[in-house]
């Protein structure tokens, strides 16, 4: 297989765009410049010529126009296909993939040395964050997940810089496994696995102190797991949320800042569709009593603004309503974040602390994913149902409350009940009222209004114009089957206002994802042998290919040995070994 790589950069980087070759192992690299074509193919005359049996005389064009690389295809035999459809023009931007017959190729990014900036596509992060989630479960470890927004002196957020040394200043402080991604052209998205709050927060103050010259500013929002939330839609979420709280007085911030616990209700994302309807009559008719209830539904679909609902539609709307994400909390901490403790009650217990339930006594508890909840909390949160009263961790004096509690989960707590993972007895004191809530498939008439809703809230977060969506971008929202339901459409249609570069959001502004109809490319083009092969497992056959090589070298480095190769890579020896075992990575005889 030949592979080519597609030089480009956003419109704030101002550096040297190329077409790069590496046939046989010999690197060709041809530059683009903005507005002239470079034709490729097997022709002679062709700007790139590759002697590749898949390839026509002229292929296709490319074209660097803005902050994109422009194809088309030449009435080619073999066709070029994105996003696993064969297309006969398309845009491409930073991290993309595309396949010219048997020849792949790869949109990148180079800094001022012609070195690759390492940058990824958008939609390759986030299937880095899903296997980092799947990792960090499987063996209780944290990660980071970063938003860095470059700001010019005047803090306009989309700056014109003269080079890439904000991009170069932000890589600098990276592991060669921290993969990342541009958001627009003045931020980017971080993973860092392996790395707990102190390491996350110590690189983020590297990355503001190194600057990111001509006066610029950089400003770092973090989001870490599990504190942050459990699924990839929340963490991004989270990093963006930071990201927009920070400033140059506070130049870093992580969210949460501090217990998983919330008194700020999210922006309303409340429509009143046909399908939610009768969700909003039965909120309506619980909301002025005191009964306890429970929203089921899937991730995403809006269980926290009910719960909002129901609180500032009753008497205690005047009073607090503290929200916990109970599956956020590390177990040995639940009872003390819900309860509260006494000095000395456990290593590290310096002060008194009052809980989440003291906090809110007189108004509202929400308690999302109860379904988290370890069975010693279970039996308190029990008692304070019953009785209405609770002990601090380390104290016997007892605590009388009076709050309402609104809990939300999207597992079966009936089944768990009846398994024993969950107290009966509790669920049936929870389960005054239940309410199911659907998900966002299955109300299709709200995405239109939601996606509007959205687009000015992200206007006015990020200091954008868009003015409205395309009908082929609003057709393909309405197509998408939207897993992560609300969050995953307030996330993509904050993206989209973020790198559109036209008035109106256009298709190829949604993710990959969206366009393909959830078909995720997460790692783009095919191999050159297969052009026609599903687009998930090339990607993914990609992703672990490039992984593996990155492993091997490190290791062949180092011969072999794990520990300093680990310590190369910067990453743990278990971490190292974790991965060659999944990737099948073994020792040469």
């Amino acid at each position: 297989m030949e592979g080519l790589l597609v030089r480009a950069y956003p419109p704030a980087l101002r550096l040297r765009v190329a077409l790069i070759s590496n046939p046989a192992g010999n690197k060709v690299t041809r530059l683009l410049s903005p507005d002239k074509p470079l034709i490729v193919g097997r022709a002679p005359e062709a700007g790139l010529r590759i002697d590749d049996p898949t390839l026509s005389r002229e292929h296709a064009r490319f074209l660097l126009s803005g902050s994109r690389v422009l194809v088309e295809d030449l009435g080619s035999k073999n066709g070029i296909f994105f996003a696993g459809s064969r297309v006969a023009r398309v845009e491409l931007t930073i991290g993309d993939e595309i396949v010219l017959g048997g020849v792949a190729l790869q949109v990148q990014a180079l800094g001022a040395n012609g070195d690759s900036l390492g940058i990824i596509r958008e939609e390759l992060i986030r299937h880095h964050l899903e296997e980092e989630l799947t990792r960090a479960r499987q063996f209780r470890r944290p990660f980071a997940l970063l938003l860095v927004r470059v700001r010019s002196p005047g803090g306009t957020p989309a700056p014109v810089p003269e080079d890439g040394a904000w991009i170069e200043a932000v890589r600098s402080h990276l592991r060669p496994v921290d993969p990342m991604a541009l958001y627009g052209s003045s931020a980017l998205e971080v993973l860092l696995p392996e790395t707990g709050a102190e390491e996350a927060h110590r690189i983020a103050r590297a990355m503001r102190a190194s600057g990111a010259g001509g006066g610029r500013q950089l400003l770092v929002g973090l989001a870490l797991y599990p504190a942050s939330g459990g699924t990839a839609d929340e963490l991004f979420e989270a990093a963006r949320e930071a990201a927009h709280r920070a400033s140059p007085g506070h130049p870093v911030e992580s969210n949460p800042a501090g217990l998983p616990a919330r008194e700020q209700g999210p922006e309303g994302a409340l429509i009143a569709g046909q399908a939610m309807r009768p969700v909003l009559e039965t909120v309506a008719s619980v909301a002025t009593s005191r009964i306890p209830v429970i929203f089921h539904g899937e991730t995403g679909t809006g269980k926290e603004v009910l719960a909002q609902l129901i609180h500032e539609s009753g008497p205690r709307k005047g009073r607090r309503i503290v929200r916990v994400n109970c599956g956020a909390i590390p177990k040995d901490l639940v009872e003390s974040t819900l309860f509260g403790h006494e000095r000395g009650a456990f290593t590290g217990a310096l002060q008194q602390q009052k809980g989440v339930f003291e906090e809110a006594d007189g108004g509202t508890v929400f308690l999302d994913e109860i379904g988290e909840l370890p069975p010693a909390a279970q039996a308190s949160l029990l008692r304070v149902l019953e009785v209405g009263a609770f002990n601090r961790v380390g104290s016997n004096r007892e605590i009388q409350v009076d709050v309402r509690i609104v809990a939300a989960t999207h597992r079966d707590l009936e089944a768990m009940a009846e398994e024993g993972t969950f107290r009966s007895d509790l669920y049936y004191r929870l389960s005054g009222v239940v309410i199911e809530i659907p998900p966002l498939r299955e109300r299709q008439d709200e995405i239109e209004p939601l996606a509007r809703r959205f687009l000015h809230a992200a206007n006015k977060a990020n200091g954008r114009r868009a003015e409205g969506l395309s009908p082929e971008a609003l057709a393909l929202l309405k197509a998408y089957s939207w897993p992560g339901n609300v969050r995953e459409l307030r996330n993509v249609i904050e993206r989209a206002v973020v790198v559109t570069q036209g008035a109106l959001i256009g298709s190829e502004d949604l993710p990959a994802r969206v366009r393909t109809g959830g078909r995720s490319p997460e790692a783009g083009a095919s191999k050159a042998s297969a052009p026609g092969a599903p687009e998930s497992e090339q990607a993914r056959e990609k992703v672990h290919q490039f992984e593996a090589r990155m492993l091997q070298e490190a290791l062949a480095a180092t011969g072999w040995n794990r520990a300093e190769a680990a310590r190369k890579l910067g990453m743990p020896v278990r971490t190292l070994s974790y991965r060659l075992k999944v990737l099948g990575v073994k020792k040469p005889q």
